[in-house]
């Protein structure tokens, strides 16, 4: 989906066409200037300018340089009674705004913006648990892999992102996918309660009982479009240990391609490893073609002390060159996986995510690979540096039923469908020379399958 952020985001971005609407780009300039500067009457602490250290370290802590903009300041509340003050004073200066908590979602727009105010959510690191443990409160302004390190002390663990390096606001706003799911739902699914900001900068509790009931509905998979969320409340649960596996492997050998796939598709059909709730695995074909290098990877994770599940037997007999192999142990702390694929969340570089659902037959499957790999391997050929990985991220009918048994969710997402695939298209690069290819690209590969529609990814 895309915000109004979003759209007024790239706005700057479209008036270079004509002469008027360079004026309005000016405008722009003029009520972000003025916005930013009642702002620091009121919180001089707190607003960062071009010129200090501190606007340069935030207004760049995005994970894709293509959603780095130039924001006229960058605000850093407090607390959630500052960051409604601020709202008012933007709504009344008529001035652009963007928020940005984590700054995972290579979206232009949805974390900085050009000419306006730039919120970060990064002070806003709340970590409380509640007199009994149950339930944690925790601020958008962080990444998992703070969440998970401080509860794993406690031998407790939240239904968040399965990457360290993903922001805890815009996963949990937007549905979540976690490595709990199977027996959690949706990272949404288990949250009781939101501090919220709202477009009139009042700051109200939105519970599933009480005056803002609807409101907290909306929030479980309603994105950013009801408010600013400065505080979830959500439900811990008891994990120490987990079985972590997987691989990476060498995939030039195409007999070793239809292996891996096969293996896939037995993990993926009726009775195979995705009936059983208590494990999570993601599959990922990745391509460099201006090298010629293919990489299949499997991460494969159990919470528990068995070292070899079942589940991911048809994984455990691959055979072909490991580039990079995951411990295929029983670790004591199952914090050890968001950990290791922190590396996979570098800055610095270009990206653009798509994604596309499908059931789990095995022609969909590898349709898939086949559409990527014949559209992909010509264009970035001749970007340097340029990757491409199509991940197949499966979910379960299991999942289904215990978010539809949260009773909360804007997804609305039947049981009865039945299991399957969210499939995420990833793109990198390096150089804003190449960005209009790539673009072009994943077009394509948008519109290349009329019955299966790909749509811009909206959380990760």
């Amino acid at each position: 989906m895309i915000t109004l952020s979003t759209i007024l985001g790239l706005l700057p971005l479209l008036a270079a066409a004509t002469n008027s609407t360079l004026a309005s780009s000016g405008a722009s300039a003029a009520l972000g200037a003025r916005a930013c500067n009642q702002i620091a009457a009121v919180y001089p602490n707190d607003v960062f300018w071009p010129q200090s250290e501190t606007f340069q370290s935030e207004s760049t802590a995005i994970y894709s340089d293509t959603c780095i903009l130039s924001p006229s300041c960058v605000f850093e509340p407090s607390s959630a009674a500052d960051l409604g003050s601020a709202v008012k004073i933007i709504k009344a200066a008529r001035s652009r705004f963007a928020v940005r908590a984590g700054g995972h979602m290579p979206v232009p727009g949805a974390q900085s913006v050009q000419s306006g105010v730039m919120i970060s959510l990064s002070k806003l690191n709340t970590r409380r648990l509640n007199a009994d443990k149950t339930i944690a409160s925790i601020g958008p302004g962080q990444v998992w892999a703070d969440v998970y390190t401080w509860l794993a002390p406690e031998g407790l663990a939240v239904n968040g992102g399965r990457y360290g390096t993903v922001g805890v606001g815009g996963l949990l706003i937007g549905g979540g996918i976690s490595y709990f799911s199977s027996t959690k739902g949706w990272g949404c699914d288990t949250i009781v309660g939101y501090e919220v900001v709202l477009a009139d900068g009042s700051v109200v509790e939105a519970r599933a009982n009480g005056e803002h009931a609807d409101l907290f509905w909306a929030l479980h998979g309603g994105h950013n479009n009801f408010g600013i969320v400065t505080r979830f409340d959500t439900k811990t649960f008891p994990v120490t240990s987990a079985y972590i596996g997987g691989a990476s492997w060498d995939g030039k050998d195409t007999a070793f391609q239809t292996q891996f796939l096969s293996a896939f598709e037995s993990y993926m059909a009726p009775g195979g490893g995705v009936d059983d709730p208590s494990v999570a695995i993601s599959a990922i074909i990745g391509l460099t073609p201006s090298t010629g290098l293919t990489q299949l990877t499997s991460i494969q994770f159990a919470p528990g002390t068995d070292a070899n599940p079942q589940a991911f037997e048809n994984f455990t007999t691959l055979n072909a060159p490991v580039i990079q192999a995951l411990p295929d142990a029983v670790l004591s702390s199952w914090t050890a996986l968001p950990i290791l694929l922190e590396q996979l969340g570098e800055r610095g570089s270009r990206q653009i995510y798509s994604s596309v659902s499908f059931f789990p037959d095995p022609r969909a499957i590898r349709i898939a690979n086949e559409t990527v790999v014949e559209l992909a391997v010509p264009v970035l050929s001749g970007i340097p540096n340029s990757t491409i990985a199509l991940t197949y991220q499966p979910v379960s009918k299991d999942w289904l039923a215990a978010s539809k048994a949260s009773g909360h969710n804007v997804l609305d997402l039947n049981p009865e469908l039945g299991t399957f695939i969210a499939g995420l298209l990833t793109v990198t690069w390096t150089e804003a020379a190449d960005d209009v290819a790539v673009n072009l690209l994943v077009e394509r590969i948008r519109r290349i399958r009329g019955s299966t529609r790909i749509l811009p990814s909206v959380y990760a």
